[in-house]
């Protein structure tokens, strides 16, 4: 009787669980797998420059959802060594106000808002560079992120977007070196559809406890891009270490027949504001997309420097999406 007893229990028990593991079933979602291959030639008159092919970059992602409001990403890179670049969840509660937390893009500047593949020129512009996270004036090399949370969201129809967040400030995969927490911040306003004004700020600290430097940040930028225009400019301003510098790019690109796009880029920067130093780039350039996966850049670069020899440099590269 007893065994009976359970198998009756055993059989009631599937009854009801097996609803709900097929409404769980038919619910999931299977993550999505993506990437690029990033390859390069590069050609430079600098005297010490080394010139040939090199694979920028190889990533692979893993995207999905949890839920109807929480999705997730996780991104790493390939061509030297394995990193994480992109590990988070993001939790959608309303258009006006999100949760993102882990590691990823520190938006202060609108630029980090895109990637390598739908950058206008094959390098960031030396301000965003070297003031930005990628080769940044304090020894920060971390790919423009860092690991922290952030609130965003869109207002009055996306007339007014935000970003605020608090950020370990030590860059990727690494824990805070002290107990000084960073803040980052981006806001935009879109009169129009195609016109976007931004302001960001960083305010933090590096080096470990107890031998902490500032490292501030400002930005301020302007976009306008219909079907076939884009221009894009911004000022960057930095303080490191006490040392100020700043920097600014503006860059245009037309598309033609629907997937050539000639470009023109100036940008210029100085390390030190107390020093006549500066760095002027002035690039003309062409991206290509034969294909909607595939894209092709090539651009000229003539660098007036004012501390070493001036430079002519061309690069071209190919992206190829998956």
């Amino acid at each position: 009787m007893k065994r009976m007893k359970g198998i009756r229990i055993t059989l009631m028990g599937m009854l009801i669980v097996a609803p709900i593991l097929s409404t769980t079933a038919q619910e999931l979602k299977l993550p999505n797998i993506s990437g690029l291959v990033n390859a390069r030639y590069s050609w430079s008159d600098k005297e010490d420059a080394t010139h040939g092919f090199d694979i920028r970059r190889v990533r692979l992602a893993v995207d999905g959802v949890l839920s109807d409001n929480i999705d997730y990403k996780f991104q790493a890179e390939y061509e030297t060594s394995v990193k994480v670049i992109d590990a988070y969840l993001r939790w959608k509660i309303a258009p006006e106000v999100n949760v993102q937390i882990g590691e990823y893009k520190v938006q202060y500047s609108q630029e980090t808002l895109s990637g390598p593949a739908s950058w206008l020129t094959i390098e960031n512009p030396t301000a965003v560079a070297q003031l930005n996270g990628y080769n940044d004036l304090s020894g920060l090399k971390a790919n423009g992120r860092d690991v922290g949370v952030t609130l965003y969201g869109d207002l009055f129809d996306k007339v007014i977007s935000y970003r605020v967040g608090i950020f370990n400030g030590n860059g990727i995969n690494n824990k805070d070196n002290n107990n000084k927490k960073d803040f980052a911040g981006l806001l935009w306003l879109r009169p129009i559809e195609q016109l976007a004004f931004s302001v960001g700020h960083y305010q933090g600290a590096y080096g470990a406890r107890g031998d902490e430097h500032v490292r501030n940040r400002t930005s301020a930028g302007v976009e306008y891009k219909n079907d076939k225009l884009t221009i894009r400019g911004e000022y960057l301003y930095g303080n490191t270490a006490g040392q100020k510098s700043d920097g600014a790019y503006v860059t245009a690109g037309y598309w033609i027949y629907d997937f050539v796009q000639p470009l023109l880029s100036i940008d210029y920067f100085k390390a030190d504001r107390d020093y006549d130093e500066s760095l002027w780039n002035y690039q003309v350039g062409v991206n290509i997309t034969p294909i909607k996966k595939l894209r092709i850049q090539a651009a000229y670069t003539y660098t007036d420097n004012k501390v070493a020899n001036d430079v002519n440099q061309f690069e071209t590269q190919f992206i190829l999406q998956f």
